[in-house]
């Protein structure tokens, strides 16, 4: 790739431009062979009545390979911090096309290089891993998935006024478990599974009450039917011994 250098005074006057603009935008690098081009391109076109010193081109050499470096370990470092995420439940914060920023919370599923750089997959988008603002610690990651599994479940319920006594060990197995998770855990729920799962657990008590008082109606309509029966065989023996003795 040819590099044009505008010469001016002797001196090459696009290079610290250049150099400049890379710096600013990041889109593009400056590499060595174009940083090369661009210091024989001064020295070719230098004033000879005054000629840049060595010292000069050396400094400028340097400058440039300590900035390469530094890029060069910017990036070891991304892709090394990057590996890292996959699994963990981080805030996004990417740049949208009207200038804002909107921040995205996920898992990240896959971490994937491209041009030297990193890219993460949270919820199945695509974004850089230098958009990442925020990763969560292990146990606020562990309360999300409890969270997301037991919200998933809570939502398979049927319809409140479908429940039956079929539906009463999953719900009382939701309750408890939400009963059992800690305060901060609890903070994290939404409001309206919160509710949801308590107005389950009522509707679940509700029919359990009703469910017992029709148990006991029947233990007791039986109860009466197996007196009645007893009471018409003692009658029936009375009268037999009533009739042998006459006889």
């Amino acid at each position: 790739m040819g590099v044009s250098a505008v010469i001016q005074d002797g001196k090459v006057a696009n290079m610290e431009s250049a150099m400049s603009k890379d710096k600013k935008s990041g889109a593009s690098s400056v590499d060595k062979e174009q940083f090369m081009t661009l210091l024989v391109a001064q020295m070719k076109y230098q004033d000879p009545l005054e000629p840049t010193s060595n010292t000069e081109y050396i400094s400028q050499y340097a400058t440039f390979s300590e900035l390469e470096q530094m890029q060069n370990m910017s990036k070891s470092l991304e892709l090394s911090r990057a590996s890292e995420l996959v699994g963990k439940v981080v805030v996004v914060s990417p740049t949208e096309e009207n200038g804002l920023t909107k921040d995205l919370e996920g898992q990240v599923d896959k971490v994937y290089y491209s041009n030297n750089k990193a890219y993460i997959e949270v919820g199945g988008r695509t974004f850089s891993a230098g958009d990442v603002s925020q990763v969560m610690s292990e146990d606020y990651s562990d309360a999300k998935r409890l969270i997301e599994a037991w919200g998933d479940e809570v939502d398979k319920l049927p319809n409140i006024n479908e429940l039956t006594m079929d539906n009463a060990n999953a719900i009382n197995t939701l309750y408890a478990t939400y009963e059992a998770m800690s305060d901060e855990t609890k903070a994290m729920i939404d409001p309206a599974y919160v509710t949801a799962i308590r107005q389950y657990r009522d509707r679940i008590a509700d029919l359990t009450a009703v469910d017992n008082e029709n148990t006991a109606n029947l233990a007791s309509q039986s109860g009466a039917a197996a007196g009645d029966d007893n009471e018409d065989k003692a009658t029936d023996g009375t009268n037999t011994t009533t009739e042998e003795t006459a006889l």
